[in-house]
């Protein structure tokens, strides 16, 4: 693997030193209910005047990033990821088995 950066700081992170990959995914979280204009059809309102493509209403459903961060970095992500200044975040020492 070669050199890289890290995404936050821009710290050199040479091939071997440690570094870590962050995966977030942003998925809509539908609860079963769409409420529509006078519209004749679900397949209208997804479609239509709201989203311009497939592909548009494709990113407002899933989206995905990934980042590689050093070790000083993913320790402050973990600690407080939406950079509030507060650390309600704890991570579980038995993190590992909340992902598959």
């Amino acid at each position: 693997m070669a050199d890289q950066l890290c995404d936050s700081c821009g710290e050199y992170l040479p091939e071997g030193s440690a570094k870590y990959s962050i995966h977030i995914q942003a998925v809509a979280d539908f609860d079963g209910i769409i409420y529509t204009e006078d519209s004749t059809s679900l397949e209208e309102d997804l479609t239509g005047s709201v989203f311009a493509s497939v592909e548009e209403m494709g990113e407002e459903v899933f989206q995905e990033v990934a980042f590689i961060l050093c070790d000083n970095c993913k320790r402050k992500f973990l600690q407080d990821p939406f950079n509030r200044g507060t650390s309600f975040f704890k991570v579980s020492k038995n993190i590992k088995y909340l992902f598959h």
